[in-house]
C-alpha cells in the first residue's frame, strides 16, 4: 500500500489535515453568513488544504463554489483569465450551460494567445473585462437565486500587479451583498497581513482573520497512528520523536510520517532504526529548500537566525555577539520583523530570544551549524 500521507500537494476533499476542525467549522459559519474571511499562518501550514475543504463543505450546503489561485499573475487580463477559467472548469450541469451563455457577452473576449499562453487583451479595456468577471456571482444570483463561495488563493500575487487593480477589485467585491462570501488566503504572511490590517491598503477590514496555528500534538499523533493502522503498520518509538521534530509544523509532520511510513514494513512497528531512515530521508528531501533559504539571506540575517534557531540564547548578549556576530547596538529588531513578514520566523516568548524558526527543520539544520545530526 502507498504512503496515505500527502506533503507535497493540499489534501483534497473531504480530508482535513488534523486539528483543523475548528477552523473549518469557522469558515463554514462565516460562509454561511455571507461574508469575508482571511486565512493566516505561515507557509505550508495548510491553507490551501482547508480552502478546497471549507469550499466542498459550502457546496453541501447550497453554496456554489469556486476556487481561483492567482499565483503568477501580472496584469489585470491574467487576473480576469484566471477567474473566467476557474468558472468554466468548476461549473456544471445548469451552471455551466448558464455560463457559456454568459461568457459569450463579456468585454473584452479572454482567450488563449499563441501557444496556449497568456491572454488577447488590450491593455486599455483589461479593468472593463476585469470587472465583468467579478461581477459574475451577482449575475449567477439574479438568474438562479443560488450564492457563491469564492477562495482566492495567492491574492498577494493581485495586489503585487498594482494598488489600482487592489481597489478595482473591492469596489466590484462591494456590491455584491449576499452574492457571495470570499475566503483570501496567501503565502506572504506579511503582506496578506497589511493588505487587510494597513488603513492605507484597499482590501482594509475587508475581511475576519482566521488564524492557523501549529498542529496540536495530541491531534497529529491520532491523524498519523490512524493512517498506519489503515495501512497495517505501527508508527510505534518512533512516534515521539515525530512529533517533537515536526513541532507542529503541518507539512514537515507529514513528510516525517511519509517517510516512517515508507521504511516501516507491512505488519511491522517502526522502531528507532526505521525512524533514523526516515529523519535521514526527509532531511535528504529539505536539503536544497534549506540551502536556498540560507542563500537568500544577508549576513545580518544568517546570524540571528542562527541564534533564533537554538532558542535558549538572548539576542541581545555576549554569547549571541561573541559566537554569532549579532549586532549589539540594534538593528536586530527590524530584521526580525523582516524574517517575520516573510514567514521565516513567529514570535514566541517561551523562547529566549522570544521568536521561533517556522520550519522545524531549517532550524533543525540551523541549530547543527548548517548540517544534519549523525543520526539524519
Amino acid at each position: 500500500m502507498s504512503s496515505p500521507f500527502t506533503y507535497e500537494d493540499p489534501l483534497e476533499p473531504p480530508e482535513v489535515l488534523a486539528d483543523r476542525t475548528g477552523e473549518l467549522a469557522l469558515l463554514r459559519d462565516r460562509i454561511g453568513e455571507t461574508r469575508n474571511s482571511r486565512l493566516e499562518g505561515p507557509r505550508r501550514y495548510g491553507k490551501t488544504s482547508l480552502l478546497k475543504a471549507a469550499l466542498a463543505v459550502a457546496d453541501r450546503d447550497g453554496f456554489v463554489p469556486i476556487y481561483v489561485n492567482f499565483l503568477g499573475v501580472l496584469t489585470p487580463a491574467d487576473v480576469a483569465e484566471r477567474i473566467e477559467r476557474a468558472y468554466r472548469e468548476q461549473l456544471d450541469g445548469l451552471l455551466k450551460r448558464w455560463f457559456a451563455g454568459v461568457v459569450s457577452t463579456l468585454r473584452p473576449r479572454v482567450k488563449a494567445a499563441p501557444a496556449g499562453v497568456g491572454v488577447e487583451v488590450a491593455p486599455e479595456t483589461q479593468m472593463p473585462g476585469l470587472l465583468d468577471r467579478l461581477a459574475l456571482p451577482r449575475r449567477l444570483q439574479e438568474r438562479h437565486g443560488r450564492q457563491c463561495a469564492i477562495a482566492f488563493d495567492e491574492f498577494q500575487d493581485v495586489v503585487r500587479v498594482s494598488d489600482a487593480l487592489a481597489g478595482t477589485i473591492r469596489s466590484e467585491l462591494e456590491q455584491h451583498g449576499n452574492a457571495a462570501a470570499y475566503v483570501f488566503s496567501g503565502s506572504h504572511p506579511g503582506l496578506m497581513r497589511d493588505l487587510f490590517s494597513d488603513r492605507r491598503h484597499a482590501f482594509f477590514a475587508q475581511a475576519k482573520p482566521v488564524d492557523l496555528p501549529r498542529l496540536g500534538a495530541e491531534d497529529l499523533a491520532d491523524y498519523i497512528g490512524s493512517r498506519f493502522e489503515s495501512g497495517g503498520r505501527d508508527p510505534g518509538e518512533a512516534l515521539e520523536p515525530l512529533l517533537l521534530t515536526a513541532d507542529g509544523h503541518p507539512q514537515r509532520a507529514m513528510l516525517l510520517a511519509h517517510h516512517l511510513y515508507e521504511n516501516t514494513k507491512p505488519r511491522a512497528t517502526a522502531t528507532s532504526d526505521e525512524w533514523v531512515a526516515a529523519l535521514a530521508g526527509a532531511t535528504r528531501d529539505a536539503t536544497p529548500e534549506v540551502q536556498a533559504a540560507w542563500d537568500s539571506w544577508s549576513n545580518s540575517e544568517r546570524r540571528l537566525m542562527a541564534v533564533v534557531a537554538g532558542r535558549t540564547t538572548p539576542l541581545q548578549g555576549r554569547v549571541a555577539h561573541e559566537r554569532f556576530g549579532v549586532n549589539k547596538t540594534g538593528g536586530n529588531q527590524v530584521t526580525l520583523e523582516r524574517l517575520e513578514r516573510d514567514g521565516q520566523v513567529v514570535a514566541d516568548p517561551t523562547t529566549a530570544t522570544g521568536w521561533r524558526i517556522v520550519d522545524p527543520l531549517l532550524e533543525l539544520w540551523l541549530a547543527n551549524d548548517r548540517g544534519w545530526p549523525a543520526s539524519a
